[in-house]
């Protein structure tokens, strides 16, 4: 009876531990408050590796290519590319220390949050345009620019003031 009542309170402290660290880890695949501040905050020490990342896909092709491949597939490529490049160790510290579960997962919210930007911007000036220059600029737009959702313009809408600071203090150097 003992053995269960002590396995029982290590097996409740685990679940509690575990449970409590999952809550402080932000939901870092759809854009919101806590997932845009945890890029913003790493975005610097994600640069090389991303540089590293970019560097092998020089065509549009490629990048589309692996663009195409699944979250864990391009996780396996970055991965290797890091390995490669002698940088997987530097990535290990930095995903650990912010909080991501790869740099795969930092890049894709990147992309996500670039496209929102991009198609806030987009629906934005078609309302200033007139509707063959709408439709011209609709037809010259990313497809992932255009399937970008209402719920992410918002969100770029809301916070646009955060972002714009953080991108002229990005730019500064600071």
């Amino acid at each position: 009876m003992k053995c269960i009542t002590q396995f029982l309170s290590v097996f409740l402290i685990v679940l509690v531990a575990v449970s409590s660290h999952a809550q402080l880890l932000p939901d870092n695949n759809n854009l919101n408050v806590q997932s845009v501040n945890r890029w913003m905050k790493s975005n610097r020490d994600m640069a090389p590796l991303i540089q590293a990342i970019d560097a092998r896909h020089l065509t549009p092709e490629s990048f589309k290519t692996f663009e195409a491949l699944s979250s864990i597939e391009q996780d396996q490529y970055i991965e290797l590319v890091l390995r490669e490049e002698n940088l997987l160790g530097q990535a290990d510290s930095i995903v650990r220390q912010y909080g991501w579960k790869s740099v795969g997962e930092y890049m894709r919210l990147s992309t996500k949050l670039g496209n929102a930007i991009a198609a806030y911007f987009l629906f934005g000036d078609l309302g200033k345009v007139t509707e063959d220059q709408a439709k011209q600029l609709k037809e010259k737009a990313d497809p992932a620019v255009l399937a970008v959702s209402q719920a992410d313009i918002d969100f770029i809408r809301r916070n646009e003031k955060t972002l714009q600071q953080y991108i002229q203090a990005y730019g500064a150097g600071r």
